[in-house]
Order: C-alpha cells, then sequence, then structure tokens
C-alpha cells in the first residue's frame, strides 16, 4: 500500500492512498463470502451461493461496495499510522468506482491533533496586582452586614426612590406571566430583578397611587401602590459587633472584616495573575484549531450550561425563549470561549510536555482525597469511579496544567529558578 499526505490549514490532514490490485481483488473475493452468509438465495444454503449466481440476485454493485466499504475503511487505519498522525474528526473521503482487476486509488481528508508553538512563554514577565483593601471598602462591607440584618419600615407619605421597596397590587396584566392580578409582589427599585420599565415607573410614587407600565411590545401591567417601605439599618455599635460578629467592640469587628477582605482580595488578585500570564502566552502562541475540534468543545459548554440549568429549575429551551435567543446563535456566543478553552489546553500541554511537568502521586492522591470528599464517598470507591471512562487522566491532565499555570506565574514574576 502507498501513503502519501500533507497538512493543510487548520490542522487538516490529506492523505493520498494507492491500495495494490492483488488486495483490491481479494477484497472483492471476501465482500462475494460476506454476502453470501448475509443473503438467502432460494435453493442455496447461505454460504453456498455461487459469485456468480450471488451477483445476478444482489447486483455486482452491492459486492462493490460491500468491498470498498472494508477496503477503504481498513487502508485509511493503517495509513493514519504510517504518517503517524492522530485524527480528532471524522474522516471525508473520494473514492472512485472499484474495479477488482486495479488498485484502489482514493483520498481521505480529515482534522488532527494541531502542532503547537508555545512561542516565548519562558519571557513573559507580568507584575502582580496589588491586592489592597481601603477604610471605603471596610465601611462598604459593614454596611452590607447593616443591611442584611435590616427591617423594611412603611413610609406612609414617602415617594418611592432607589433602594426603596413598593409593594403592588396588579389590577390587569397582558403578555406577561411575572404578575399576577390581585397577586401583591414586592419591588425593590434600582435591583434589576423586575423589568426596568416596571421599576421606571414606580419611581416617585406614593401609598394609593395608580401606575402602568407598558411590557415589550403587546405586554402591560397596570396596578396600585400598596405601601412604600424603606430599610432601616441597626446602628453600627458595640452591640451589633457582638450579634453578627461574635465580638466585642466595633473595632473588632472593622478588623475582621479588615482580614476576609483582605484574604479575597489576595484570591482575587492571585487569580487575576494567573489569568493575565496565561493570556500574555497565549498571545505569544500559534495554535490551528481544526473545525471539528472546536464544534466538539462548544457541544461540551452546551451540555455544562444545560446541567447548570437545570439544577436551576431551568430548561435550555426555556433560557433561549426568555433570552431571546436560539440555538445556532447560542452556538456562535459561545465559540470564542470554546476556542479559547481549546487553545489554552493544548498550550499548556505543551509547555508542560517540554518542560517535562507532572503531578506527583502525593498530589494525584490529595486530590483523590478532594473528590472523595466532595461527594461524600469512600476513597476506594472514588478512585475506581475515576478509574472509569477516562476520568482519572482528565483529572491527572487538569492537575498537569494547574502545576505548569503556577511554573509559567513563577517565571512571570521572576521568581528564582523561573
Amino acid at each position: 500500500m502507498k501513503v502519501q499526505w500533507k497538512r493543510e490549514p487548520p490542522s487538516r490532514a490529506i492523505l493520498e492512498v494507492e491500495v495494490p490490485a492483488e488486495d483490491v481483488a481479494r477484497g472483492v473475493r471476501e465482500a462475494a463470502t460476506r454476502l453470501a452468509q448475509r443473503v438467502r438465495v432460494p435453493g442455496f444454503r447461505r454460504g453456498k451461493v455461487p459469485r456468480a449466481i450471488l451477483e445476478r440476485y444482489v447486483g455486482r454493485d452491492e459486492v462493490y461496495g460491500e468491498a470498498a466499504e472494508e477496503l477503504v475503511s481498513s487502508a485509511y487505519r493503517r495509513a493514519v499510522v504510517e504518517a503517524g498522525m492522530i485524527p480528532v474528526g471524522r474522516p471525508e473521503f473520494e473514492v472512485p468506482p472499484l474495479d477488482e482487476a486495479s488498485p484502489l486509488r482514493f483520498v481521505a481528508r480529515v482534522d488532527v491533533t494541531p502542532e503547537v508553538d508555545p512561542g516565548p512563554y519562558g519571557e513573559v514577565r507580568v507584575q502582580r496586582p496589588a491586592a489592597e483593601i481601603g477604610h471605603a471598602d471596610v465601611d462598604a462591607a459593614l454596611d452590607e452586614l447593616r443591611r442584611g440584618r435590616s427591617q423594611l419600615k412603611t413610609s406612609p407619605d414617602a415617594a418611592a426612590a432607589a433602594g426603596d421597596f413598593v409593594l403592588i397590587r396588579p389590577t390587569a396584566v397582558e403578555g406577561t406571566d411575572r404578575f399576577q392580578v390581585g397577586r401583591e409582589v414586592l419591588v425593590e427599585l434600582g435591583s434589576g430583578s423586575f423589568p426596568q420599565e416596571v421599576e421606571a415607573v414606580l419611581e416617585g410614587a406614593r401609598a394609593g397611587d395608580e401606575r402602568e407600565a407598558a411590557l415589550g411590545e403587546s405586554g402591560r401591567v397596570a396596578a396600585t401602590i400598596v405601601d412604600v417601605r424603606r430599610r432601616e439599618l441597626p446602628a453600627l455599635d458595640d452591640a451589633f459587633a457582638k450579634a453578627v460578629g461574635k465580638v466585642n467592640t466595633v473595632d473588632e469587628l472593622r478588623a475582621r472584616v479588615r482580614e476576609q477582605l483582605s484574604g479575597g482580595a489576595a484570591r482575587r488578585a492571585q487569580d487575576e495573575h494567573e489569568e493575565q500570564v496565561l493570556e500574555a502566552v497565549l498571545n505569544g502562541a500559534t495554535v490551528e484549531l481544526p473545525a471539528s475540534l472546536i464544534e466538539h468543545e462548544i457541544e461540551h459548554l452546551l451540555a455544562d450550561l444545560a446541567d447548570s440549568l437545570q439544577r436551576r429549575g431551568y430548561s435550555l429551551e426555556r433560557y433561549l425563549e426568555s433570552a431571546g435567543k436560539d440555538l445556532p446563535g447560542l452556538r456562535e456566543e459561545l465559540r470564542p470561549r470554546a476556542e479559547r478553552r481549546l487553545r489554552s489546553r493544548l498550550v499548556l500541554d505543551e509547555i508542560a510536555r517540554r518542560e517535562n511537568l507532572a503531578p506527583s502521586q502525593e498530589e494525584i492522591a490529595v486530590e483523590e482525597e478532594k473528590v472523595a470528599s466532595e461527594l461524600k464517598q469512600d476513597p476506594s470507591r472514588v478512585r475506581e469511579w475515576l478509574a472509569e471512562e477516562g476520568r482519572r487522566d482528565a483529572m491527572i491532565a487538569t492537575l498537569r496544567r494547574r502545576k505548569t499555570i503556577a511554573s509559567l506565574v513563577s517565571r512571570a514574576q521572576g521568581s528564582p529558578g523561573g
């Protein structure tokens, strides 16, 4: 068998394969034998039908079609191994009519694993962002704690403003299932929890007023203002500090809040720094992503979205309807994210290969324990579960990428040995 192949962008291989005439003839004979086992011809036992009679009964094209399918499939598998490529999609074939007395020459086109040039990743330098917490941040967090302990008090003569709560009783509803006639609803102005048209029309309203808002092209809601309520925040004093923070004074509460905010800010700064380093590395890398790989990743993202929506009691169809989208549009919306995820994985895997980075057995064991804890399962059972369907390999690949990112971040900061 002769094989010639070449790559073409993006990460696609073209194979020209020639199957010798003697292999073609043998393939036709074997196809006829297989058909004779499957086809019942009156007057003959299965497998005992002479080829000439079989061809008159089913047609020569049927025999040749059976032969061509097996010949092309077998030759393609051997050609891929000989070329040393790893297909990542289904091949497309150009196969001429079969002649059992002549060689079979066909062309196969298939997406293959991309070639990855990670670029000058060792030269990337990115300064870590500051993780500073100011007095205003602490004050805002304390105000949030106070809001969590606040009470809503009726303000009989107040005109509703941003931050107020307006209790409405719908009197007419059209074109929306968000409101029901007679069913009272509490709307927080400025929260964005309700249609913007509703919140806007309620600004300045007082108890007893009538208001109406248009919703979309044909919807509307009319309502009576039952009540306007405002938050009454508890005093920021030592009693409040004891109630929410189990500390004795406001100063101690402020110190604890600052410590918590500092920890969160440090984690966000770390995440931001890792993202900046990865982005800089990816900007210097070259990867040609095959179309089939991108489509496969989009399917994964769609499945993740559907699972997330299902956990919240929604379906993908309902989400699309409420967002005014369709499935093709959503797929295109997810495409940039799919491409970046693929580029990230491929580039990190190539860097890990070049740098000989891999998680240690101890690190793998720690991750297995973590998975077992999250699933609330016995570690031995979790290890068995991970061994199925390549889950453990996927976990190790994730750990390897984390280790690679840590190495890149260390170099980006100019750490010794980086």
